[in-house]
């Protein structure tokens, strides 16, 4: 049986990645639940309602193990306005993903509300797909639990579309916060990004995500690019919606390795 209630288990202070966290590569955990784990930490550390996490910059530093991980925060920044908080997740002896956050103090600012919809369809009537192709064979993991609707897929030319949905959370009887559910969908955007003219796998070394309010609701629209060179160095970038309208954009740099 597959062990998929949560992404991780508690054990002590100690994170256990479960079946559900893992990547397609091998006894890893995947980006997503990473991100997750260090925004929930960015989170913890800050009980005022009206500091918002406006940029949460996450670098994946090391392959992360499926095994325990410690997650430890400390501030850089206290402003009144502006607070800077460092989240680090280590693994063993072995600091192996890093996060920094910036959060800002919500302020009442004169103007009309924006009226944008979101440019694309869904995600109810949409047919549940895959984020990556089962007949790829790859090791079962959080690429398999990610739920996703597609609008247009990886073999869009340009743009590709798609509704996403974290359907576990990040530990068991915790709901995920809505920084959570967004940064653990993020990490996806590479691979759900357009295949484009120079193809081989590809891997994202970071995510950085830009917010401007809380993301509402259950599924994560993304109208994702990738502009990869022949150096086998790209960028892959989406704007995030949820059903009302955008909330932000997030951004990943990519290595790629040509095949053949």
């Amino acid at each position: 049986m597959r062990d998929n209630q949560a992404l991780f288990h508690l054990d002590g202070e100690l994170f256990v990645p479960s079946e559900a966290a893992g990547n397609p590569w091998g006894e890893l955990t995947g980006g997503g639940p990473v991100a997750g784990l260090l925004a929930r930490a960015v989170e913890r550390h800050t009980d005022d309602p009206d500091l918002f996490v406006a940029r949460l910059t996450v670098d994946l530093m090391r392959p992360v193990p499926r095994t325990p991980l410690t997650a430890a925060v400390r501030p850089l920044r206290t402003g009144k306005r502006l607070h800077v908080v460092e989240a680090t997740l280590t693994a063993g002896d072995k600091d192996v993903a890093h996060a920094t956050a910036q959060l800002l103090r919500h302020s009442d600012v004169d103007g009309p509300e924006p009226d944008e919809a979101v440019p694309f369809p869904g995600p109810d009537g949409i047919a549940d797909g895959h984020l990556l192709p089962p007949e790829l064979g790859l090791r079962w993991g959080v690429h398999d639990v990610v739920q996703v609707r597609w609008v247009a897929d990886q073999s869009a030319t340009g743009t590709s579309r798609a509704w996403m949905r974290m359907p576990l959370p990040l530990l068991p009887g915790e709901p995920l916060s809505p920084l959570g559910h967004v940064a653990v969908l993020v990490d996806c955007i590479s691979a759900a990004s357009p295949i484009g003219p120079i193809f081989g796998p590809w891997i994202n070394t970071d995510i950085t995500l830009y917010l401007h309010r809380p993301f509402e609701g259950e599924w994560l629209g993304m109208e994702i690019r990738r502009d990869v060179q022949p150096t086998g160095i790209g960028v892959a970038s989406a704007r995030l919606y949820d059903e009302r309208g955008p909330i932000g954009n997030a951004h990943e740099a990519v290595m790629v390795n040509q095949l053949g």
